[in-house]
């Protein structure tokens, strides 16, 4: 009997919904098939190569955002954007010089918000364009969506509340029939947005979930699914932070999708512009309301998982599988804990990864990391733990058996106890900080130096009943570690130089093939105020440092990484002993001054600029990235290429900062190119150092 009720308890867990992975190349994909809508004029047109048009910009921005993608003209695409505003009505036009309409008006707000221009003429003359024209049902629902884009509100929201509520049913749904959960979700979604709360959320719930079909998706009415139908349903359930059957949904974007990266509305159909809008918009709501990341940054990261089978990894396969691109351990019941090991070992790395825990009462799991594998069948190292009462601790398995460090009371606050997670472990010398889903969890600095650095990455399915633990998006950026040893050799190395602000530690990277017979081009690299100090080795591991030791055939150049310790402003200690770390380099290395570059992220983004001003003629080539600059000085550059990177989510003041440098480089005759990363924040530096355009662009300027 026993074995009976052990049999079903498996079954039951087993059968957890499946959450296939995404593959790490399919956003990228989509990226640049958006990205090849944008004409000349800085729109985007609904088919390569047509007219652009408001609506078509507008859907490409948010589409881009949803994927990662960038604007290939960001500062074209903003005058577009404005040159469809009729000043005289204060609405948008669908195209320069056209007609306004309220439809078009509400997705101009959306693209002015999206591009950071909104200001108080545009949305008052809005609401003024609204106030007069907005007439009946749909007209509402769109103009209240672009008014939220603009978090801005309109005298008309209580005329507008009871013209939508005077259609709704007395259960609190809207519409009948096989339309039902369409025009219901529509009409909440206008509802909420107006600030309204729903007396009847059950009934609500209830019609929209009564209308997904047994393909995932909904539809019109009796007509087939389709995205347009799904994206207004789902964007309710968003709203309501409440989740339909997910994985169905997921299942019914997959069939829609196309080679080229593209969507349909619905499958079998050709991709477009709209379907891809759709798509994208609705899948990234899938993914949080399912706890995972809107969107997995992979950029600078590799996958420790193949998405296909166990390569690279060692354990018992009678509980460990690949299946659906995701690791999964499924265990009957067992007396012994057990683990899915990495055959490589890692150092200092920063690792990501989402994990879904499903079985009986106390089921628990974790992630072993600078582990060994002990006797018998354990791990002893650090672990991030999984499951009731450890959720978000560090804990140390099999060796001092006990938890380090407890979880945040506001990292538990975002946890998803039978949902999806998101960890992010950061190790990187003494010090490991773990994040869960995006909230810190854990900052602990290991007191006992005897503690070894560099281990295996595990897996574990603790002993007990009955369990699944599901692994995905796994993926790894190990750091350079650089000592003084063969200072002569590819690889990084640790360097002393003695200045007049006393001795400075710095690092140096050398690229493959280095031999000391041949010149080679010279980076130098400022890093952002979080690696401040005087170890000589941190400035190596974040940004350009990473990005090299990850793929060093890629860089064919000699790196600088010198460190600050307050500031990269021109005439300060540390930019004076940056440039005498460069000066030591190109005394003791085979290394061109003249062919020289300079860059940095945040800080040294903004160092950056300041030090090529102060000394342009140092430099064949400059990229800052995330950091703002003097636009007075910009006209000192005007020989000098430059290269501008920012995450257009980064601060406001910053992305609006390169874009006046940019601006101000043209306006002086320069050549500067400026990426906008869509959607990413003041991390644009894993970006930007793996960007293959932006690496074209630099070797080429080194080589020349």
């Amino acid at each position: 009997m026993k074995r009976i009720v052990l049999s079903l308890a498996v079954w039951a867990i087993v059968a957890v919904p499946s959450a296939q992975a995404q593959s790490t190349e399919q956003p990228a994909r989509t990226a640049s098939y958006i990205e090849a809508f944008q004409n000349p004029d800085g729109g985007f047109a609904a088919k390569l190569g047509g007219p652009s048009t408001l609506g078509s910009t507008s859907s490409a921005i948010r589409s881009l955002k949803n994927v990662g993608g960038s604007i290939p003209d960001v500062l074209a695409c903003v005058s577009y954007v404005k040159s469809c505003r009729d000043s005289e009505s204060g609405g948008f036009a669908p195209t320069p010089g056209g007609k306004p309409d309220v439809r078009t008006t509400a997705v101009g707000l959306m693209a002015v918000a999206e591009l950071l221009i909104a200001d108080e003429e545009t949305s008052a003359a809005a609401i003024g364009y609204f106030s007069k024209n907005v007439k009946d049902f749909e007209d509402i629902r769109i103009a209240v969506a672009g008014l939220e884009s603009i978090k801005k509100t309109a005298p008309e929201f209580a005329k507008w509340t009871k013209q939508i509520e005077e259609m709704r049913n007395q259960d609190g749904t809207f519409g009948q029939g096989a339309g039902q959960a369409r025009d219901t979700g529509g009409a909440v979604a206008a509802l909420l947005r107006m600030g309204v709360e729903l007396d009847k959320r059950e009934a609500v719930l209830a019609a929209l979930r009564a209308g997904q079909r047994s393909d995932g998706a909904w539809s019109k009415a009796e007509g087939p699914s389709d995205l347009e139908a799904t994206y207004r349903i789902m964007r309710a359930f968003f709203m309501l932070k409440e989740a339909p059957d997910l994985d169905a949904v997921r299942g019914f974007i997959d069939r829609c999708r196309k080679d080229d990266g593209s969507y349909s509305s619905a499958p079998g159909g050709p991709g477009d512009l709209g379907g891809t809008y759709y798509a994208t918009t609705v899948l990234r709501w899938v993914k949080i309301l399912g706890g995972e990341p809107g969107l997995v940054e992979t950029v600078g990261f590799v996958p420790l998982f193949n998405g296909k089978d166990l390569t690279g990894w060692e354990g018992d396969t009678s509980l460990w599988s690949a299946r659906e691109g995701m690791l999964v351990g499924t265990s009957p019941g067992i007396k012994h804990n057990d683990f899915l090991a990495t055959e490589k070992s890692y150092g200092d790395f920063i690792l990501k990864f989402s994990f879904r825990l499903n079985g009986a009462a106390g089921s628990n799991s974790g992630v072993q990391f600078r582990s060994v594998r002990i006797p018998g069948h354990e791990m002893s190292g650090y672990q991030a733990d999984i499951g009731e009462n450890y959720w978000g601790c560090l804990y140390d398995e099999s060796r001092r058996n006990k938890v380090l460090e407890k979880a945040s009371p506001k990292a538990l606050e975002a946890l998803h106890k039978t949902g999806w997670n998101h960890y992010v472990i950061r190790a990187i010398g003494r010090k490991i900080v773990i994040t869960l889903n995006g909230v810190n969890s854990v900052t602990y600095v290991e007191p006992d130096e005897t503690i070894a650095r560099t281990g295996r990455i595990g897996l574990q399915i603790h002993a007990g009943g009955p369990m699944v633990i599901q692994f995905k998006d796994l993926l790894i950026q190990a750091l350079p570690e650089p000592t003084a040893d063969r200072p002569a050799e590819p690889g990084f190395h640790l360097r002393t130089i003695k200045t007049d602000d006393g001795e400075r530690k710095y690092s140096v990277s050398l690229p493959p093939g280095y031999d000391g017979s041949k010149e080679f081009p010279v980076v130098m690299f400022l890093h952002g105020s979080g690696e401040r100090g005087d170890d000589g080795i941190i400035s190596a591991q974040v940004g350009l440092g990473s990005a090299v030791f990850g793929r060093p055939e890629d860089y064919p150049f000699i790196a600088v990484y010198p460190q600050a310790r307050k500031s990269w402003k021109a005439d300060s200690e540390d930019s004076k002993a940056a440039l005498a770390a460069l000066d030591d380099v190109l005394k003791n290395y085979k290394a061109d001054p003249k062919r020289v570059a300079l860059t940095g992220l945040s800080m040294g983004g903004s160092g950056s600029w300041d030090l090529a001003a102060a000394q342009p003629e140092r430099f064949v080539a400059v990229v800052p990235i995330c950091g703002q600059g003097e636009v007075g000085s910009a006209a000192k550059l005007k020989s000098v290429p430059v290269w501008v990177v920012v995450g257009d989510a980064d601060g406001q003041k910053t992305v609006i900062n390169a874009r006046e440098m940019t601006q101000a480089l043209r306006d002086a005759g320069a050549k500067v190119h400026e990426t906008e990363y869509r959607g990413v924040p003041h991390n644009s530096w894993d970006r930007a150092y793996n960007d293959p355009a932006l690496l074209k662009w630099l070797t080429g300027h080194l080589t020349r």
